[in-house]
């Protein structure tokens, strides 16, 4: 094959470090002002943001995202923006502090589902797991992803709540003074709904 026909061919694709670089630039931009932690559903760790990378970058999703895009030299920016979107979507849990909760320190480098479940660890392994069997990888709580003995973290934390809480793709309510079996009306008389 001469020169000409195949640098042609060259000009129909990207090289893979091209393609990683634009998915790079949505995983920063998807990421901006997001939860600094958040627990993966499937291990059980709690991870930062550069963990959810690798672990989106060893991914499935990721793999076909980046061979599909690389035969096509028009990148599909709304492609990659869907994918990385879907990937890094997370439920949060809305529920009142009871007793002694769980603190970042007590759940950072351990795995959620092996711990001893008692008071807010129960909780914690409950919601982590209403979260996967939903098909969902990230799940947050402020009982253990905000590290409330850094200050700053934790002001900044609290200033973002409302809009973490929005951009969530789901979020769970934990009632723990309404049963299954509640009579009509004892939602209204929940303790949370006087949280705030």
């Amino acid at each position: 094959m001469s020169a000409e026909p195949m640098a042609k061919l060259r000009q129909q694709y990207l090289s893979p470090y091209e393609v990683d670089c634009v998915i790079q630039k949505v995983i920063d931009a998807q990421l901006d002002n997001a939860l600094l932690r958040v627990l993966d559903t499937t291990t059980g760790l709690l991870c930062d943001r550069e963990a959810q990378i690798r672990i989106f970058k060893l991914s499935t999703e990721y793999m076909e995202l980046l061979l599909s895009t690389i035969t096509h030299r028009n990148i599909q920016v709304k492609r990659i923006e869907e994918v990385v979107t879907s990937c890094f979507q997370y439920v949060m849990l809305s529920h009142r502090w009871e007793g002694q909760e769980l603190l970042l320190q007590d759940v950072q480098g351990k795995v959620v589902y092996k711990l001893d479940p008692v008071g807010g660890i129960k909780k914690l392994q409950s919601f982590c797991k209403t979260v996967r069997d939903l098909g969902h990888c990230w799940a947050w709580s402020d009982i253990c992803c905000i590290n409330k003995s850094n200050n700053v973290e934790h002001s900044e934390s609290v200033n973002s709540m409302f809009d973490w809480y929005r951009h969530s793709a789901l979020t769970i309510v934990y009632l723990s003074d309404v049963p299954l079996s509640a009579k009509p009306g004892t939602l209204a008389k929940s303790a949370w709904n006087t949280w705030g």
